[in-house]
């Protein structure tokens, strides 16, 4: 199993770590940005149904309900605000990254809190602890990497 996620976090990094370099150009393709942002979601649902050890049928009712989730988190944090190399952190622009960091923790935890109670429709509470649980282990390492790629 952690084998599983060690592959999958290195082929999630490496999806991350083209996005961001892909990000300096001023031509990506759509089609393309699309085609990463579905492998790397259907990444994600296939560690999380590894992970939660999720039935056929929980996974069923589970995938469209975590997708518009993460459309959602998506929709309610500032990347671009937050995402400052440290050589370019100034006094002047440190107190607005401190902001919108902060300001990111409580709409994303606002959004959990809100879909907590979704996911246990369709998913048991012991799942819903760890999916957060592997949420958060799934950003902290693809950060990692994305830190150690720049």
């Amino acid at each position: 199993m952690k084998k599983l996620f060690v592959v999958a976090m290195f082929a999630v990094a490496a999806l991350l770590t083209q996005d961001v370099v892909a990000q300096g150009k001023k031509t990506p393709s759509n089609e393309v940005d699309k085609s990463k942002h579905e492998l790397l979601m259907n990444t994600r649902l296939q560690m999380l149904k590894d992970e939660l050890k999720l039935s056929d049928e929980q996974f069923a009712a589970f995938e469209p309900v975590y997708r518009e989730y993460r459309k959602v988190v998506g929709k309610v944090a500032d990347a671009k605000g937050a995402r400052v190399k440290r050589e370019e952190l100034t006094n002047e622009n440190a107190m607005k990254v401190i902001a919108t960091r902060l300001s990111n923790t409580i709409n994303t935890s606002s959004v959990k809190q809100k879909y907590m109670w979704i996911f246990a429709e369709v998913i048991e509470p012991l799942q819903i602890e760890k999916l957060y649980r592997v949420e958060d282990r799934i950003a902290k390492e693809a950060r990692k990497i994305v830190q150690y790629k720049k």
